[in-house]
């Protein structure tokens, strides 16, 4: 038996469903008992998850749902990346190329300081907020 096979019967025991037939256990059976059903699902939150990748699609989504530009917090094309400073390049204001590119103008500008487009002192003139890395001093 492999180990997603056991997994299953073991969610199944601990919703109170018979993982054979799939009909709901009877309310006398030991699984429906309190403590074998938190045990049960110790032992299920225990299990390492797997984390399972999103599709572009999918985190695009995500980021309408939490109102944030659809493009937030994904990586950069090459081609993009070179459009954002050919737009800065011919003045086109860095809200513009945030709402062209559905990004935050941080995210902007960062970008053109990460490409040395910019400096650090025209970035914080421009309202760049610099985070600190986590871990970092």
């Amino acid at each position: 038996m492999d180990k997603v096979k056991a997994f299953s019967i073991v969610e199944a025991l601990a919703n109170g469903v018979d993982p054979i037939t799939g009909e709901v256990m009877d309310a006398s059976s030991p699984y429906n008992h309190p403590d074998i059903i938190r045990a049960l699902f110790l032992i299920l939150n225990t299990q390492p998850k797997k984390h399972i990748k999103k599709t572009l699609e999918q985190r695009q989504t995500e980021n309408i749902a939490k109102r944030l530009p659809k493009n937030h917090g994904l990586p950069w094309s090459q081609e993009a990346i070179e459009q954002v400073i050919a737009l800065f390049n011919s003045q086109t204001a860095v809200a513009d190329i945030a709402e062209r590119f559905a990004r935050k103008p941080n995210s902007i500008i960062g970008l053109l300081r990460k490409q040395q487009v910019i400096s650090d002192e025209q970035a914080y003139a421009m309202g760049f907020v610099f985070r600190r890395r986590q871990g970092s001093a």
